[in-house]
């Protein structure tokens, strides 16, 4: 009888850790434990009048896919709060058709605090949402959308590019294109979904804010990430910051879910960036 109790108990323990373990991973991780990652970065070619400009950098918020509302709440308090020169959103805004008004409710919030710079991820077109509508409607809400092309921010007589390429990850990309008419001596910014881009972008641009990876969205202590979405040679850049050739490459955790709405060990992120003069 001992035995038997003894076997009952262990089970109900585990039991009781299981059910704690997925409250945890569906509930509270993905919902409620948002990240502002504050990061300085140092550039010398950084033109003065921009020394202290601050990017406040989401991406991949899936919506579409079930989440709490909290999770969008804390997001933009964060980023009120950081008080960003722009904010940049690189990819991956839906999941499907029905997070489209969703969506737009949030990017609404993000232009009411700093212009905002958008481009696409591989999900807003695999949701089947019409690309040119959907286009259209973010940029009635004054946010720039970028699609292998590049817009300046001026400060006095200083002046910066962001170049931002459709999504990588499904091979629409055009760097070329997005960067052709920006001086070759400007500091450049390029926003681009996934990260798999800074093997064309070495070298040539300054800086690549990127998310696309969840960070790996379930991390498994000592294993480390269940799945990585970037091809064979790209598989290093999960998650934060990689400098290639010259360029730094911040990789972002992103806000949201794919395929299931849980996290682990890796919670959702927004990334606040401080541009210095070296």
């Amino acid at each position: 009888m001992i035995k038997i109790k003894s076997k009952r108990g262990l089970l109900v323990i585990i039991g009781v850790i299981l059910i704690c373990l997925i409250v945890y991973a569906l509930l509270i991780e993905p919902n409620l434990i948002v990240t502002g990652t504050v990061l300085t970065l140092k550039f010398s070619d950084l033109p003065d009048a921009f020394n202290g400009f601050k990017i406040a950098h989401i991406a991949d918020t899936h919506f579409g896919m079930w989440h709490l509302p909290i999770r969008d709440d804390i997001a933009i308090q964060i980023i009120d709060d950081f008080k960003p020169d722009i904010i940049v959103f690189t990819g991956d805004i839906i999941c499907n058709v029905n997070g489209i008004t969703d969506a737009l409710k949030f990017i609404a919030h993000l232009t009411s605090i700093a212009p905002t710079i958008i481009v696409f991820g591989n999900w807003d077109y695999w949701s089947e949402a019409n690309i040119t509508e959907l286009v259209n409607q973010v940029k009635e809400l004054g946010a720039i959308v970028l699609i292998n092309n590049s817009t300046m921010i001026t400060r006095g007589k200083d002046e910066i590019y962001v170049a931002g390429v459709d999504d990588p990850y499904t091979w629409r990309h055009d760097l070329t294109r997005a960067l052709s008419g920006i001086p070759i001596n400007a500091f450049k910014i390029l926003l681009a979904h996934s990260p798999q881009i800074i093997r064309e972008a070495h070298g040539k641009v300054d800086l690549i804010l990127a998310g696309h990876t969840h960070g790996g969205q379930v991390n498994i202590p000592l294993l480390g990430p269940l799945f990585v979405p970037l091809p064979p040679g790209s598989r290093k850049h999960v998650a934060g910051i990689f400098t290639e050739n010259g360029t730094v490459m911040y990789v972002n955790r992103g806000l949201g879910c794919s395929m299931l709405p849980i996290r682990f060990m890796c919670p959702p992120e927004v990334a606040l960036i401080t541009l210095v003069k070296d």
